[in-house]
């Protein structure tokens, strides 16, 4: 079990910096939005609160999954699907349903909005946003899910190439890449893209109750949360009472102010 506790970090690494690399390149070449800020000022402050939750994650997430997967008390629902592909695909499932359950709550209490506003704080979103999330929302998220991954018996591998997926996804949607408008329409059918999901970051409070999907887009969809932006060049990002860039320090201490 260590052996795939290693693994899973080294691919996860390997994920992260290459999807960064590649759409952090296509982002420059091609970009959505011309932002006034300077690279530092964009990326700085999401790499210090992205290596900060991998550490913390890796410190505690990690001994708690070696345990549920050495355990012999209950191997969990899946255990009595005997198709391993069918087991992978309602992994694949679950952890994304659960995603979209989660963002969507985040939205919609107050104390857990104190946490999550931080990732809406950004201005100029780029693929460094995909992990600008505040550490006690990042410890927070990962409670229901290692339940989840205990409840049903969902495999190392299988959450592994989830985990895998959702880190490029993340960082492909939070990019500043100008994609074709149709080609982003068209793949928004199925899965989160840029265009998708700015209509989400948006400061008209009422478009960003709307695109919570981390990954497919039908789970929008099917809750009645999805729309498309009509014209994704004329929206405003982040939240109208931050509208400039925060330091590190203002990003983690902003839930304990009352605005």
């Amino acid at each position: 079990m260590i052996g795939v506790d290693n693994l899973k970090m080294d691919w996860q690494s390997l994920t992260i910096v290459s999807s960064v690399l590649l759409f952090g390149f296509l982002e420059n070449i091609f970009p959505f939005f011309h932002f006034q800020s300077t690279f530092d000022q964009r990326t700085y402050p999401n790499i210090i609160l992205g290596v900060l939750n991998v550490t913390v994650n890796s410190l505690t997430i990690a001994a708690v999954l070696h345990w549920i997967w050495r355990q012999k008390m209950w191997y969990g629902f899946l255990h009595y699907v005997k198709l391993p592909w069918l087991s992978i695909c309602i992994s694949f499932v679950l952890l994304d349903l659960y995603l979209y359950v989660w963002h969507r709550m985040m939205h919609s209490f107050s104390f857990a909005w104190r946490f999550h506003k931080v990732h809406h704080t950004e201005i100029s979103m780029n693929t460094s946003t995909a992990y600008r999330f505040h550490i006690v929302e990042v410890i927070s998220s990962n409670i229901p899910k290692l339940l989840l991954v205990w409840l049903f018996g969902i495999q190392p591998v299988h959450l592994l190439v989830y985990e895998l997926t959702l880190a490029i996804e993340l960082v492909f949607h939070h990019s500043n890449w100008a994609i074709p408008k149709k080609v982003d329409k068209l793949l928004s059918k199925i899965i989160v893209t840029p265009n998708f999901h700015r209509l989400h970051h948006s400061q008209v409070f009422e478009e960003s109750q709307s695109n919570y999907a981390s990954f497919f887009s039908f789970w929008d969809k099917m809750f009645k949360s999805y729309s498309y932006p009509k014209y994704p060049e004329k929206i405003k990002l982040g939240l109208s009472q931050h509208n400039h860039d925060l330091n590190i320090l203002k990003l983690i201490l902003l839930p304990l102010k009352n605005n």
